[in-house]
């Protein structure tokens, strides 16, 4: 009986913890802002050091998309995390060229933030003429 009810509490644990966890994933607010001639393929935070030797961080926002229209075209990517702050950068991150019909590219872009998860942020991708 001792066993079963170890066993029984330790999945009340497991499944409390995955309610926590889930919880705190839902609280951000997530908002995206995409043109049609783009596709985000992949959206990846993670949370590192400002510097090396500096005890700020940021959320660095990995995004990975694919160029859906029929021309190539530069893509401005904003990140802003409300409160926070913003950033903005390029795909393709580099040069003049811009990026060709259905190939894929990605950037990162980190903002200063004493917070991890950030509690929302907002990722808009536009097509542009130059930077």
């Amino acid at each position: 009986m001792k066993r079963r009810d170890k066993i029984t509490w330790s999945m009340v644990a497991i499944a409390a913890a995955f309610l926590v966890l889930s919880a705190s994933a839902m609280a951000t607010d997530m908002s995206f802002d995409i043109t049609p001639k783009a596709k985000l393929l992949k959206l990846n935070l993670q949370y590192k050091d400002l510097i090396k030797a500096s005890s700020e961080k940021m959320v660095v926002f990995e995004i990975t998309l694919q160029n859906t229209d029929s021309v190539p075209n530069l893509y401005s990517i904003t990140v802003d995390i409300p409160d926070v702050g913003a950033a903005e950068d390029f795909i393709p991150v580099e040069g003049d060229d811009k990026l060709a019909p259905k190939a894929t590219a990605k950037t990162s872009i980190g903002v200063a933030s004493d917070k991890f998860p950030p509690k929302g942020f907002t990722i808009k991708i536009d097509p542009v003429e130059s930077r």
